[in-house]
């Protein structure tokens, strides 16, 4: 005896309804329980109008709680899904996308904006659809995709235009000049900062007038007219000077710097920096005025003051300590070092340069920090992406089954059909999380596999300063002042080209060739009288054309240095060669030392036991690099003469053009 079909139907649907709607309750509940707001919308009846209450909730803290919106948005999408309400779905995708614009995950709020619209094209007279075409142009933007940004902005200046809304048509013609300023089209994006000039000054706001003259100012310098330049720019000072807004007029300081900057006017750079230290220290504008003082002590570099350099330096990293600005402080620094150096100061140089250290240390561990925090916030979002595609699934799957049961009457055969049909949407269901879970995990391994990279560059650095400074201990131990002086001025720039070099995956192989030439002449300077050296470079490696991970070299060259050449009784050779082989760079590192195997009996002596930090950084760095990149770098170590006397090392190394 079988139940008739509609009323099949409705139990299904029943059935359906609460076992969603039990899902949803239980994972609120759960991951609630502590925020009051939550747990009073959680307990409300679930209809069309808790949709929106969520909504509504996530909006308002979406500024300063982003993760805890995006549960708000999910729970919301939930239900709207489980009620089949396509207006609250669409809002809810509204939200998500301005959500993800609002912590740069582009990609995913573009795709929010498109399911937004979707939903919005089946509806009639909604606002979240102009919403949306308005925001989708700003996350296209955001993503790089100027052509599509461009076609987004340009809709929503016709819309803008049909709701006689004055502000979303500025809004929307500023972005047009802003896109086609990054297009180079100069052109366009003047008539586009033209026509928002006139708009601005025919309802009279000085502020809009003040950003048009500014952009205006920026089009004319790049298209090398400098009297129109310079003549929006002073409209610009002038403006914001009458109605008393400091950001414009530090607007103006910083296009009038780049203006002279751009013609080598450094007089006319100092004078425009000294203005705007007047101007700030009269505002009490502490932030600004650590910007203006670096820039006018690189000025007076620039010009060989050291001396009025270093009076505007130590008054900033006196403010800077006072607002904890770390990065300001890391670039005052480096500027004083090199002040301290020109007016022969090295041992004021030597103690401005490790403070300078300890700085990078402490900004590179808070990078590392954030990149960690922003990569497990990216995985909780995807997985709640993952959450929402799966919830979709299961809600589609039982409209079909319910379809299914609508038209097949309860015929035994057909029945066995919806079965079949049933157990593979639920297997492929469950294969879609599946693969949905091993993306993620590999997107996990990635990102800490990148982690552990830019950890153990971080730990090469200090490594390589504190064997290079044992070197100027050395020179000062012997009294030898000379030397230790052009060894420190030696170093210092080495020191600059590390650590510039340090901040990134690959560097130009001509960068990199320039820091181990600049090491060689280090060591030899040190140990002149226990080796000479040779570096030859195949002709025809075009080495502004090609990127190699740096720092991978020196540590080779350093042992032969440290392990072989230097304990010779007489002088040796080393000898340094870079080839081009199938696409790969071979590097050969030959010595004719004391050999790996009278190296290791001296190290026994001394009783210096352990690995090289150098060399253990360097097999987990290339075991990293080639997991990542699929590549195969490898070297090997060879003992010549049966292991007596001298060691040669081939590194190679596949490289990668720089586009």
């Amino acid at each position: 005896m079988y139940v008739c079909s509609n009323h099949r139907i409705n139990l299904l649907k029943k059935s359906t309804y609460i076992a969603a709607s039990f899902i949803l309750f239980t994972l609120q509940l759960f991951s609630q329980q502590t925020d009051t707001v939550a747990t009073s919308i959680s307990k409300r009846a679930n209809t069309d109008a808790k949709i929106f209450a969520w909504i509504n909730a996530a909006n308002t803290i979406s500024q300063e709680a982003p993760k805890r919106a995006f549960d708000y948005v999910q729970n919301a999408i939930e239900l709207a899904l489980i009620l089949d309400n396509k207006r609250g779905e669409a809002y809810c995708y509204n939200t998500l996308g301005a959500l993800n614009y609002s912590i740069s995950r582009y990609d995913a709020s573009i795709k929010s904006y498109e399911k937004a619209l979707t939903l919005f094209n089946g509806l009639e007279n909604e606002k979240g659809y102009y919403n949306s075409i308005k925001y989708i142009g700003a996350a296209y933007e955001g993503d790089a995709k100027l052509k599509k940004a461009e076609s987004f902005y340009k809709k929503f200046q016709v819309l803008a235009i049909e709701n006689k809304n004055k502000d979303d048509e500025i809004y929307a013609i500023n972005a047009l000049g802003r896109l086609y300023y990054q297009q180079e089209n100069y052109t366009q994006s003047k008539v586009a900062y033209d026509t928002i000039l006139v708009l601005e000054q025919t309802r009279n706001n000085p502020k809009g007038i003040i950003d048009a003259t500014n952009n205006l100012g920026d089009v004319y310098e790049a298209i090398d007219d400098s009297s129109g330049a310079f003549q929006m720019y002073n409209q610009s000072l002038q403006l914001a000077n009458d109605i008393g807004d400091e950001d414009r007029v530090n607007s103006y300081y910083s296009n009038s710097n780049k203006f002279y900057g751009k013609r080598g006017n450094t007089k006319q750079q100092i004078q425009v920096q000294q203005e705007a230290i007047e101007f700030n220290s009269s505002k009490g504008n502490k932030k600004a005025l650590t910007d203006n003082y670096n820039s006018i002590a690189a000025l007076s570099l620039k010009e060989e003051k050291p001396q009025e350099a270093i009076k505007y330096l130590k008054q900033n990293i006196v403010l800077m300590d006072e607002l904890g600005t770390l990065e300001s402080k890391e670039e005052a620094l480096g500027l004083i070092t090199e002040a301290y150096e020109q007016i022969g100061d090295y041992e004021s140089a030597l103690k401005s340069y490790q403070k300078l250290v300890k700085i990078q240390e402490a900004n590179t561990k808070e990078k590392n920090k954030h990149i960690q925090l922003a990569s497990t916030l990216s995985n909780e979002l995807d997985e709640k992406d993952k959450r929402i595609e799966l919830l979709q699934s299961n809600i589609q799957l039982s409209k079909d089954n319910m379809f299914l049961l609508e038209n097949k009457k309860g015929e035994e055969l057909k029945k066995q059909r919806i079965v079949i049909y049933a157990l593979a949407g639920g297997f492929f269901v469950l294969l879609l999380a599946a693969l949905l879970i091993i993306r993620s995990n590999r997107a996990k391994r990635k990102a800490n596999a990148m982690l552990e990279l830019k950890s153990l560059r971080t730990q090469m650095n200090p490594h390589f300063i504190f064997n290079s400074l044992n070197s100027v201990n050395s020179f000062i131990s012997k009294n030898d002042d000379r030397s230790a002086n052009k060894y420190l001025s030696q170093f210092s720039r080495l020191m600059r080209m590390v650590l510039e070099n340090s901040k990134y995956d690959f560097v130009s192989l001509d960068s990199e060739i320039e820091i181990l030439k600049l090491y060689l002449e280090l060591e030899h300077l040190r140990f002149q009288d226990k080796f000479d050296y040779d570096f030859t470079i195949e002709d025809d490696i075009k080495k502004d054309e090609i990127e190699i991970p740096p720092m991978l070299i020196q540590p080779f060259i350093e042992n032969s240095v440290w392990h072989g050449l230097r304990y010779l009784e007489e002088k040796g050779k080393l000898l340094v060669s870079v080839q081009k082989q199938k696409g790969k760079l071979l590097w050969t590192i030959e010595d004719n030392g004391i050999g790996r195997e009278k190296s290791v009996e001296l190290k026994t002596k001394n009783q210096q036991i352990g690995k090289s930090t150098g060399m253990k950084n360097i097999d987990n760095r290339l075991r990293i690099l080639n997991k990542m990149n699929n590549t195969k770098m490898e070297f090997r170590v060879m003992d010549l003469n049966n292991g007596t006397t001298g060691t040669k090392v081939e590194i190679s190394i596949p490289y990668q053009s720089i586009s």
